[in-house]
């Protein structure tokens, strides 16, 4: 019996995956060589979807890897533990990892291997390292346990995901015999995935190997990659869209109202027309290729008489999906219809609530008797939109002792909702601080919106992130390129990487948070 058979999965998508742009050589021909190179001499199974299969067997075959390239049209989860299951009379182990990624170690391998074997492991897999450098070690025996649980769990069916595996795992943890290697740092909360399915992670494993070039284990890349603007700053992931210059109530948590009298002296700021975020929505489709577009940097969004316009807009790019925060006062039945037809199921909804009272929620968003209405809203909204409706409370020392009463009510068996608590956030001392709870961490990471978001106000201005509201405008996205101007941020990141803060930043404590 083979000991070991390494699966590379290329059905995550080939966009930038067959590219030789590291050393002349593509992400699939380094991780054919890797595969090669653990696999003792055994053909190395590539499973492919139906549109880049043909491409898979002609690259195997100029690089000279023995590769067997098993092709469907769609991976669900199951099918992978199948086809793995399917190996358990030829081989105890599988090592299985993504054709895309550039990066594999071959002695990590061989350390997830030993340590698999020698404790013998369902499922051994290192941990703490960015994506990318590691495969998983699965026990031919258990995948067929495995696939059976996902059918049980209703993940079976799903087309499968990069972290598939440990996904349905987690539902029964305790039923495994799991084992972990360990990176001699914890570089998680960085979020790094070196693949090359995506513009992102293409970016960033360029950047990677044109720092480091060959040779370099998996924590000599990982140090170096957390230093390199190149690779944490990639292209924006959330563009925070103002499409609305109409703000209801007197939101304590929100600068907006009095920051805009304050810059500009005007009652009534100007909405966005559908004209002008037209190019820009075509703009970062192009950039980012994929991204999550707020239409709610400020203001309330439903007060756009072209809101749903806005929606369609944003929906026809594949790439793109749509997040609304709205105060929920002007939902309707009708809304729910169109914007469910417009939206193609790619939007998630926040509804700001903030309380359980009425006489907190006036307190909190300055409208007397408008939760009712609120909660009619989510009620509305989650008939139309079951999976991707957030109630949510921001927690303040107004209306903490409101906060379990909340979640308790929208947690019960009768609402069974998904919640977020949010932190309070003081704009930099824009607004008094009033958190009852610190939660930052002990030590600063970098900058997550300064890497991955993009702020356009209504007027086309673009401030370094949202909590200059409307200071520091580095450029105008009516007039100049999204690219240009994500450019011109990158100083904003190399600053705060090198824990070079400006007044804005150093009063700052939004930077550890992370949006869609």
């Amino acid at each position: 019996m083979m000991k070991t058979v390494v699966i590379l999965n290329a059905a995550f998508g080939a966009r930038y995956m067959f590219e030789k742009v590291f050393g002349g050589r593509s992400a699939y021909d380094r991780a054919l060589s890797w595969a090669a190179s653990v696999s003792g001499g055994t053909p190395v199974i590539v499973l492919a979807a139906s549109d880049n299969a043909e491409r898979c067997k002609r690259e195997a075959v100029s690089s000279s890897v023995p590769v067997s390239v098993k092709e469907k049209e769609v991976w669900t989860t199951a099918d992978v533990l199948d086809e793995i299951a399917s190996l358990s009379e030829k081989a105890e182990t599988v090592l299985y990892a993504a054709a895309d990624c550039p990066f594999f170690d071959k002695a990590l391998s061989d350390e997830i291997l030993r340590v698999h074997k020698t404790y013998a492991a369902e499922y051994t897999f290192a941990d703490g390292y960015p994506y990318g450098f590691s495969p998983e070690a699965i026990d031919t025996g258990a995948a067929a346990i495995i696939a059976s649980l996902a059918r049980q769990k209703n993940l079976g069916d799903e087309v499968v995901t990069r972290d598939a595996v440990m996904k349905i795992l987690k539902t029964d943890i305790n039923s495994f015999e799991i084992e972990t290697v360990l990176a001699p740092k914890d570089w998680r909360l960085y979020r790094l995935s070196f693949e090359c399915s995506t513009k992102a992670g293409y970016i960033a494993s360029r950047a990677l190997y044109d720092a480091c070039g060959e040779g370099k284990d998996a924590a000599s890349l990982s140090e170096k990659a957390v230093t390199l603007v190149s690779v944490l700053k990639t292209v924006p992931a959330f563009y925070n869209v103002q499409i609305s210059g109409r703000e209801e109530g007197e939101c304590i948590y929100s600068p907006y109202r009095e920051a805009y009298k304050k810059t500009y002296g005007e009652k009534n700021p100007r909405d966005m027309t559908l004209a002008e975020f037209r190019p820009l929505v075509s703009q970062m489709a192009s950039l980012s290729e994929s991204a999550v577009v707020s239409l709610s940097a400020w203001g309330e969004p439903l007060l756009h008489p072209d809101f749903t316009d806005f929606v369609k807009e944003t929906a026809s790019y594949d790439g793109l999906s749509i997040l609304v925060e709205t105060n929920g006062l002007h939902v309707t039945e009708e809304l729910c219809e169109k914007v469910k037809e417009a939206s193609g199921g790619k939007i998630i909804w926040i509804v700001l609530l903030d309380a359980v009272s009425e006489a907190t929620y006036k307190k909190m968003r300055g409208s007397e008797g408008s939760l009712s209405k609120a909660h009619k809203a989510v009620a509305l909204l989650q008939r139309a939109f079951p999976d991707t409706t957030y109630p949510q409370f921001v927690r303040t020392n107004d209306n903490e002792a409101e906060l379990e009463a909340f979640y308790r009510f929208w947690k019960d068996d009768k609402n069974g909702s998904k919640v977020i608590i949010q932190k309070y956030d003081w704009f930099s001392g824009l607004l008094p601080e009033c958190k009852p709870a610190d939660l930052s961490p002990l030590e600063r990471n970098p900058c997550w919106h300064l890497r991955r978001d993009m702020t356009i106000l209504s007027d086309g201005s673009v401030p370094p992130c949202r909590e200059y509201v409307f200071n520091n405008i580095i450029g105008n996205a009516f007039t100049e390129s999204l690219a240009s101007i994500w450019e011109r941020m990158t100083s904003y990141a190399e600053k705060d990487m090198k824990c070079e803060y400006g007044e804005v930043c150093g009063k700052c404590d939004e930077y550890y948070t992370f949006n869609f």
